[in-house]
């Protein structure tokens, strides 16, 4: 279904895409000719059909330089602000959690600090972080570097993540072993680690699973407002400058990169399931 709208939405365009670029100035031409190269290489020479059959030019159309070392470079920027977001928001979380599962206050305390953070949008959030971190602290670069964009984002998101795993925890807790393990004197870490988080182990691998998917083209705003080069910011320039094959090949990317990181969680899910007799 991506394939089909990221090949075929273009017919739905009003007008020339090629005249459009045209008159912008986004391409520079000559003569007739070049409107024709411009239309072969969009591929709007074929039918619907055809183009959604057949595959996008490997070429930007504005500068003519090659998408897929792009699309590499773009990925490998977004995989590092993903995973160092996924670190840090795991541990801002688990520490909520913990501090929940031992004192009735301090779960109170993490709720209150969960709505705090989810309510606060990363475009201001963004900001913020900036001012403190790189103008008045000048700890970090303000740009071309992922720990305060990855901060950003973990902030964010430990706000949501609290919540649905605080929710998973709440319904598994009364069929747990945490009350044996207490009663025999185990430490309250271990009791938690081990009796309360490995059991739903599962269930919690494949959330985080499908959220480094959503974290790899999710992070627009983010990308622009530190300037981190990821796939989000590419796209935004692509779109900016209807730059038609290197938005089709981006989209097509990051909806697998979404996919496959859905189903390696489904597929660690049913591995780490306890066995039912």
């Amino acid at each position: 279904m991506v394939w089909i709208v990221a090949r075929g939405a273009i017919y739905l365009l009003p007008g020339d895409p090629a005249d459009y670029l045209v008159q912008e100035s986004l391409i520079q031409i000559n003569d007739e000719k070049s409107i024709d190269e411009i239309h072969r290489r969009m591929d709007l020479h074929q039918t619907p059909i055809e183009r959604i059959l057949s595959l996008p030019d490997g070429r930007s159309l504005i500068t003519g330089s090659p998408i897929a070392p792009q699309i590499r470079t773009a990925f490998l920027h977004s995989l590092s602000l993903a995973l160092l977001t996924l670190f840090f928001s795991l541990g801002m979380t688990f520490v909520f959690l913990y501090l929940g599962f031992r004192s009735e206050r301090w779960e109170r305390f993490g709720n209150a600090v969960s709505i705090f953070l989810a309510s606060i949008p990363v475009f201001i959030s963004g900001p913020i972080i900036l001012f403190i971190f790189s103008l008045k602290l000048d700890l970090f670069p303000a740009t071309g570097h992922p720990l305060l964009p990855a901060l950003c984002l973990a902030t964010y998101l430990t706000g949501f993540w609290y919540r649905s795993l605080s929710e998973k925890i709440r319904n598994y807790y009364p069929v747990s072993a945490v009350a044996g393990a207490r009663s025999r004197g185990v430490d309250e870490f271990r009791v938690f680690l081990f009796y309360l988080i490995a059991p739903c182990s599962g269930g919690l691998i494949r959330f985080f699973s499908g959220q480094i998917g959503n974290l790899l083209n999710g992070s627009l705003i983010v990308e622009l407002i530190f300037k981190w080069n990821g796939l989000g910011l590419l796209l935004a320039e692509a779109v900016t400058k209807r730059d038609y094959p290197m938005i089709e090949i981006g989209l097509i990317t990051v909806s697998l990169i979404t996919l496959l990181s859905l189903q390696i969680g489904i597929w660690l899910e049913l591995k780490l399931e306890p066995k039912r007799s």
